[in-house]
């Protein structure tokens, strides 16, 4: 348990958060080709493509319809958009490229290829817009961008000034360079396309391919053309092959990813996304397992909630809880196998969905993990706290353990009914106890909730009213709301709303 402040993105939800926003950044810079032949860039034999459509249209709406794009992007909130259009009058001013070009080119279709590039969006976050095509610069995988317009050489010059790249030239050459001192990337000018690509192979593959002269993917791969004719009704979409993307939720299954469908756009107040994953059950009575995990989360909603993220999944998911464990406290529980099989014990001696809350925005780890108990004699989860040597202490019937280790204190709070896994002090749990309030009072979690799957088997909510009053002193209705499940044909669904 580290001290330092706690990265902002934790928990069940930061895979699929950060695929959309990750998207939404990078593919900013890029115009698209015309609709009806963007997908003649595909080939066959590529793993993935991603289509972003009317870029500049999506956030204008998102803005004006969302509370959460509404403080992030507005200039009484972030003002990400003012920055990034700043960002865009700068480029367009040093490559001597209107401005006004590029901004209306951002309505334009956009398209991502690639058969090998690291999709983990975890990294990918780390790093500014630009941090897929410096990805690129290093990879040895067939990777490209595409877009169609009337002047590829202008765009080219506005992308080197966004990269700090100098455009080589190569007499002769049908595919040229941009050069920096940390890398280079590859492409091809023609009269009405772009290609920009992490070397010379991809970007080569994509003309032809583009040409005519080889296969492409929705020739050959129906799932991937349904996506594509499907693609026309969202801002954003894309079809993975295999397992190449992975929101790992530590679920306890015999299952493997087939492929991967995502679909995101503008919806009512939200920004909906859909993550459809065709996975592949090595029997069923393991896919029946995991419907039968599904449900309304509608008791764990009643109870009292503290903090500005929460957290339900069932109690039997043993790596969910090690993962979540892991993220807040930034402890990997491996090397300290005692501790580390007793919160394994904890929860499969527990029952129903396990409770996690906490707060993203603190200096400290704060988080609190509460337990249902089988039954309400805990003697035999106690005991290995006293041999420990645990201090113990007691509140209102309830027996308290202090355990210290090499890094922090956790405390265990046990009742009748319930067993607490907490990192805050028992005055201080059972002070923010008693001023607390259920999810289901809460404005903003109702809304999404009630637009949300009807079951589920993990959910996670985000109350951004809370987090925006921390970081930036804007009080707004607003949420994240994440929800996993399998449905009865074994696809697994995960379902994204930023409100």
């Amino acid at each position: 348990m580290k001290g330092g402040k706690p990265r902002f993105s934790k928990g069940l939800i930061r895979e699929s958060l950060k695929f959309l926003l990750i998207l939404f950044l990078v593919l900013i810079f890029f115009s698209g080709v015309m609709a009806q032949e963007i997908f003649d860039f595909v080939p066959e034999d590529v793993g993935y493509f991603l289509i972003l459509r009317g870029l500049r249209s999506a956030m204008e709406v998102l803005r004006d319809s969302t509370n959460f794009f509404g403080a992030y992007l507005g200039d009484n909130g972030f003002g990400a958009e003012r920055a990034f259009y700043g960002i865009i009058d700068a480029a367009g001013y040093n490559a001597e490229v209107d401005t006004s070009f590029l901004k209306d080119a951002l309505n334009d279709d956009i398209l991502l290829v690639g058969e090998g590039i690291d999709l983990s969006l975890d990294d990918l976050l780390m790093f500014d817009p630009f941090y897929l095509l410096e990805k690129l610069k290093l990879t040895k995988n067939r990777v490209f961008m595409a877009w169609r317009t009337t002047s590829s050489f202008q765009l080219l010059k506005a992308v080197a000034a966004l990269l700090d790249m100098a455009i080589f030239v190569q007499p002769g050459e049908n595919v040229n360079e941009l050069r920096s001192s940390t890398g280079t990337l590859f492409y091809h000018t023609a009269d009405d396309y772009l290609i920009i690509g992490g070397n010379k192979d991809a970007v080569t593959l994509a003309t032809k391919t583009y040409s005519g002269e080889g296969r492409r993917l929705l020739e050959s791969n129906g799932r991937g053309r349904e996506v594509a004719e499907m693609s026309y009704d969202y801002t954003l979409a894309g079809y993975i092959d295999g397992d190449r993307f992975q929101l790992d939720l530590g679920l306890e299954s015999t299952f493997s990813i087939e492929s991967t469908v995502v679909f995101a756009r503008p919806e009512g107040h939200t920004l909906t996304a859909t993550i459809v994953q065709d996975t592949l059950f090595l029997n069923n009575e393991d896919l029946q397992k995991m419907l039968s995990l599904s449900d309304t989360k509608e008791l764990e909603a009643s109870k009292e909630t503290f903090g500005d993220y929460t957290v339900f999944f069932p109690s039997s998911s043993v790596e969910t809880l090690r993962k979540e464990l892991a993220h807040w406290f930034e402890l990997d529980l491996e090397p300290y196998k005692e501790l580390a099989d007793f919160v394994v014990l904890l929860s499969r001696e527990s029952t129903g969905n396990t409770r996690i809350y906490g707060d993203l925005v603190s200096d400290t780890p704060r988080v609190t993990a509460i337990f249902t108990n089988k039954g309400s004699d805990t003697d035999g989860l106690e005991a290995p706290l006293k041999e420990w040597g645990a201090i113990k202490s007691s509140h209102k019937g309830s027996r308290i353990y202090e355990l210290e280790n090499d890094f922090d204190t956790i405390y265990f709070i046990f009742s009748n009914e319930t067993t607490v896994l907490t990192s805050l002090t028992p005055d201080e749990y059972y002070r923010l106890l008693s001023d607390a309030e259920s999810l289901s009072d809460n404005i903003s979690y109702n809304f999404v909730r009630e637009i949300g799957l009807e079951k589920d088997i993990a959910q996670a909510f985000i109350d951004m009213k809370k987090v925006f009053k921390s970081l930036i002193g804007v009080s707004v209705d607003s949420a994240l709301f994440y929800q996993q499940t399998f449905v009865d044909d074994g696809n697994m669904i995960h379902a994204l709303r930023f409100y």
